[in-house]
């Protein structure tokens, strides 16, 4: 006989359910970035040109391309993190867990980079980060996701 590690969603704890809803919002914002960089190439350039005013127009150019293309690989990656994550937190295996906290914290530790390169996010950043901060400690804090996850670990070993 086979065990199912899914969780029914009506037995997965309102915390969890609650991180998932923030990871899709944290997603939203991972989709947005390289996006809104694309569009106003424009106005990249121009801070690439008055941050390095050696730059020749191909360098800031280049420059531009590059930061587009670095954004939407770095973002695209932590968007498929954050579905991956959204997908498996119900299953309750204490790795989703960590790897949720893991990754959320770090994001907000890499948001610095963004922060310091351009003040085109700065609105945001705090804002997300603080959705991240709360991921985490919704996973951790509240009993029920606690024991939700201590069950997982639980089942998992019985196997």
């Amino acid at each position: 006989m086979q065990t199912s590690y899914a969780i029914s969603a009506t037995r997965v704890p309102l915390p969890v359910r609650g991180v998932q809803v923030l990871l899709a919002v944290i997603a939203i914002s991972h989709l947005t970035v390289p996006i809104v960089m694309w569009a106003n190439q424009g106005a990249l350039r121009d801070e690439i040109a008055s941050q390095h005013p050696d730059f020749s127009a191909g360098e800031v150019a280049r420059s531009a391309d590059i930061a587009v293309t670095s954004a939407a690989v770095f973002h695209g990656v932590l968007l498929l993190l954050c579905a991956l994550l959204i997908w498996k937190l119900s299953t309750a295996r204490p790795w989703t867990r960590r790897l949720t906290a893991v990754s959320q914290l770090l994001s907000v530790v890499f948001s610095v980079f963004s922060w310091s390169s351009t003040p085109r996010f700065h609105a945001v950043i705090p804002i997300i980060g603080a959705i991240q901060i709360l991921t985490v400690v919704l996973l951790w804090a509240p009993q029920p996701a606690r024991t939700f996850f201590a069950d997982g670990a639980q089942r998992a070993t019985t196997v």
